[in-house]
C-alpha cells in the first residue's frame, strides 16, 4: 500500500511538471524614439575638426570645426582659414574665413585667440531647423515658433534673434524686404547688445 501511495506521489509529481508553463523571456529594450535626447543619440561634442558625414548647417555653436572657443591656432594648424588678419574695425581681435564648403563663413577672435562669432554668407549653409539666406521672416517666425525670438530694429535695418536655452543664438540679419541677408552665431545677449549699439560685433 505504501509503495502504491509513493507511486502515486512520483506520478502527481511529474504531471505537474510537464504541464508548467516555461519562463515568459523579458523582451528587448526598445530602441530609443526618433529625436531622443540619450547619450548614445544625442549630438556630439564639439570637436576641432568636422567629421567625413558632418552635417554641413550653421548653429548657436558655429559651424563645422569652428565652434565657438576654439581658438585660431587650432584651425591654423589643420589649416582650416584662411585670410587671417587683424580686424581693422575692432582693435585686437583677429578675422579669418572658412575654408571648402565653410568658405562664406567669416569668423572673429578675440584678443585670446578664441573665436567668439561666426557669420554664415553662405547661401548653401542653413540652419538644423531649415533656414536659409533668402527665407522671409514670416517664415523664419514659424520655424522658430517654439523658440524665444525677438524682433530687433537698428534705425532703418533689422533683424530677428533666437536664443536657446544655452543662452547662445543666431541673429538673423535682414534685407530691407524682410528676408535673411546673413546669420551671426554668438552669445545671445552679446548679440542683441551689439547689434542694437551698432559696435560691429567686437
Amino acid at each position: 500500500m505504501k509503495r502504491t501511495g509513493v507511486l502515486v506521489l512520483v506520478t502527481l509529481l511529474a504531471t505537474a511538471g510537464c504541464s508548467s508553463k516555461d519562463p515568459v523571456a523579458a523582451p528587448p529594450p526598445s530602441a530609443a524614439p526618433a529625436g531622443s535626447t540619450t547619450a548614445s543619440s544625442g549630438p556630439a561634442s564639439p570637436t576641432p575638426s568636422a567629421s567625413a558625414g558632418a552635417a554641413v548647417e550653421f548653429t548657436v555653436d558655429g559651424a563645422g570645426p569652428y565652434q565657438l572657443g576654439t581658438t585660431l591656432s587650432t584651425l591654423q594648424a589643420t589649416s582650416s582659414v584662411e585670410e587671417v588678419a587683424p580686424n581693422a574695425g575692432c582693435p585686437g581681435n583677429t578675422s579669418a574665413r572658412g575654408t571648402g564648403v565653410w568658405r562664406d563663413v567669416r569668423l572673429s577672435f578675440r584678443k585670446d585667440g578664441q573665436l567668439y562669432l561666426a557669420v554664415n554668407r553662405s547661401a548653401s549653409i542653413p540652419t538644423p531647423s531649415g533656414a536659409w539666406l533668402g527665407t522671409p521672416l514670416a517664415q523664419l517666425k514659424t520655424i522658430y515658433m517654439g523658440v524665444a525670438g525677438d524682433d530687433l530694429t537698428r534705425g532703418a535695418n533689422s533683424a530677428f534673434l533666437v536664443t536657446t536655452i544655452s543662452g547662445r543664438g543666431i541673429l538673423f540679419d535682414l534685407d530691407p524686404g524682410k528676408k535673411v541677408m546673413s546669420m551671426v552665431a554668438g552669445e545671445s545677449s552679446y548679440l542683441r547688445t551689439s547689434y542694437l549699439g551698432g559696435t560691429d560685433f567686437c
